[in-house]
């Protein structure tokens, strides 16, 4: 299953370009692709967790001693930012995050069965140079968004996945295998064999 929509949204060119080849090559070995759509449930997981990811109020939670104390402690300021706005999150909106993404894991769980695997480019950009970053905090704020967005659909929805290297890139770009819930074992499987036909 490829899940194009928001996951695809400002895909490099090399990157879509490598994907696609993939794509085609699995295919030429009689897997077959079709488009599934989840843009809805990645909708709905965002406004879920708009106040606060669960891994933030989790976080905020094991760290919440030096936190409320202002304590200077030596880690990065974009680490400690969502800690600290985090922290202010009440107890009932953590539970209602924490029911709702159960909810949507499931709506997940229900979608997938019609496939085997999802595939999409496991970021959508080829990694950006520290220098690039230095000093254009918009800039980083929007490159680790696009770096973090294809993989937190596997994290969020309870799922399991693997990146590959996909070949045809001057940096290196991966491409990413999701598997349902609990099916390490078969995903694993899947990939060795993908991992194979790329490596040809």
């Amino acid at each position: 299953g490829i899940p194009r929509g928001v996951l695809f949204g400002e895909t490099q060119a090399e990157v879509a370009e490598a994907f696609e080849a993939c794509i085609d090559r699995i295919g030429q070995a009689g897997a077959g692709a079709v488009d599934l759509p989840i843009d809805d449930l990645i909708a709905e997981m965002r406004a879920a967790t708009r106040r606060g990811t669960i891994a933030s109020m989790e976080g905020a939670e094991v760290h919440a001693d030096w936190l409320a104390s202002g304590a200077s402690v030596p880690v990065d300021p974009h680490v400690t930012g969502p800690l600290s706005r985090a922290l202010s999150v009440p107890a009932s909106a953590y539970i209602r995050t924490i029911r709702r993404r159960g909810e949507l894991a499931t709506a997940m769980a229900e979608r997938l069965e019609a496939v085997d695997v999802l595939a999409l480019p496991t970021v959508p950009i080829v990694a950006p140079s520290i220098a690039a970053m230095a000093g254009d905090e918009a800039l980083r704020d929007r490159t680790e968004g696009l770096l973090l967005r294809n993989t937190q659909v596997a994290n969020q929805f309870d799922l399991c996945a693997i990146s590959l290297p996909m070949p045809g890139t001057k940096l290196p770009a991966g491409l990413m295998l999701v598997g349902k819930h609990g099916h390490d074992r078969r995903l694993l499987a899947i990939a060795a064999v993908v991992e194979a036909l790329l490596g040809r």
